[in-house]
């Protein structure tokens, strides 16, 4: 694991680079003021918690809100000194199951989740 080139890979990221799809967008609205912890962990491994790699397709609940169960990020290098994690609810560990990365050289991908997220009906027309 890279922290540094970790956090030059993210630094480089910018919202438009980020699926545009309301899913997507909704969650990068919502994620780092409702999960504070997950995105301050995120950060020590050079992470923004805001720049997802891919999100798999939430779930709308009863409440107003959407269950994301899976939201992954691209970590340059190997995956030496990963440690899976849990912070209150989320799970955090490396997975093989994802899109190919456009990223040249070594790197590995973690998920996260479940994600109990605002849905933004005000900013938003979910179907």
């Amino acid at each position: 694991m890279n922290i540094d080139k970790t956090k030059e890979y993210y630094s480089t990221l910018k919202r438009d680079d980020i699926c545009s799809c309301v899913y997507c967008q909704n969650l990068v609205d919502e994620i780092k003021q409702t999960y504070p912890d997950v995105a301050e962990y995120l950060m020590t491994l050079g992470i923004n918690i805001e720049r997802p790699f891919e999100v798999l397709l939430p779930i709308e609940t009863d409440d107003g809100y959407m269950d994301y169960y899976g939201v992954q990020y691209l970590i340059p290098g190997d995956s030496s000194g990963f440690e899976e994690t849990k912070i209150g609810c989320i799970s955090i560990f490396i997975t093989d199951s994802h899109p190919d990365a456009n990223y040249d050289g070594t790197y590995f991908v973690i998920e996260a989740g479940t994600f109990h997220i605002k849905c933004r009906y005000d900013k938003y027309n979910f179907e």
